[in-house]
């Protein structure tokens, strides 16, 4: 795997820079410096022809402050990103590693001068396709019995099973005609923006690396795999990628818990003197 220094890449700020990750099939990741932003991600499809599954976004991780900026550098087949001048004492470290096996592994590590909840870190948004068609047809599977309701405030509601709903992807189903059924939370949100609470969890910590969700294009034959070693997962298609009207895109992120708290989903916090740790590894590979 090699790495390239992309000095004044398109869409990135002056002074600000990107990487360029290269395995050995040819498959290439771009890492921005502003927001330690996942850029593109150019990846073949079954007949072989290469396209970015990462469509444009504006949102990178939080940086806690205005003031704040990322600073990347490059050593030993990684790209390292710190925040640098965060908010209230605020700092995170992100690494991005690509294997030859088309595994895009993202480590995590923050501390907070103050107390903070944790959820989201990076929002990709993908489409499979490598263009901006309709991403109807992808077909989404999440190893969830229990999501996130949402209230009328656009609030944390309450957790209930999947059964039955248009939330059940525990076995693959596609993205376009679930977003057509008559379900109160999917006109709430325009579309799906949910937590799902995967198997497994450990409440109120973190569990060991394992695939929760997985998202398969039929015509491109290409696949995306997460990993996580976070308590849920969020899928956003709809209206619910970035708040605006959009099908030509979804996300698929970890999350240190659902935004609702309980007994069994308690508020993960991050206190002073306490370091996070978290990895999340997107698989990009081809499925017959």
């Amino acid at each position: 795997m090699t790495i390239h220094l992309i000095p004044g890449a398109p869409a990135v700020s002056a002074g600000e820079r990107s990487f360029m990750l290269e395995n050995a099939a040819g498959m290439t990741v771009t890492i921005a410096e502003r927001g330690a932003q996942l850029r593109a991600w150019v990846a073949p499809d079954r007949y072989g022809r290469m396209a970015d599954v990462v469509q444009p976004d504006v949102e990178g991780i939080p940086s806690g402050g205005r003031a704040a900026r990322w600073e990347g550098r490059q050593a030993n087949g990684v790209v390292s990103l710190a925040l640098i001048a965060g908010g209230d004492g605020a700092g995170m470290l992100v690494h991005y590693r690509l294997d030859d096996d088309g595994a895009l592994s993202i480590e995590y590590q923050a501390v907070a001068g103050v107390p903070i909840p944790l959820a989201s870190l990076a929002h990709p948004s993908f489409n499979l396709s490598g263009s901006l068609a309709d991403v109807g047809d992808h077909m989404v599977q999440i190893d969830a019995d229990y999501f996130e309701e949402t209230g009328s405030a656009g609030t944390p509601a309450g957790v209930a099973a999947v059964g039955g709903t248009a939330f059940d992807f525990r076995h693959a189903a596609a993205i376009g005609p679930r977003l057509h059924w008559t379900d109160t939370q999917l006109q709430r949100a325009g579309g799906f923006d949910h937590c799902f609470c995967v198997r497994n969890h450990f409440a109120g910590g973190q569990g060991q690396l394992r695939e929760v969700a997985r998202v398969f294009d039929p015509a491109s034959g290409r696949r995306l795999q997460l990993h996580t070693t976070e308590a849920a997962v969020r899928f956003s298609s709809g209206a619910g990628v970035a708040g605006q009207p959009r099908l030509d895109a979804f996300r698929v992120e970890a999350h240190a818990r659902p935004g609702l708290m309980s007994a069994a989903w308690p508020r993960v916090m991050l206190h002073p003197g306490q370091v996070y740790r978290q990895t999340t590894v997107y698989r990009l590979s081809l499925q017959a």
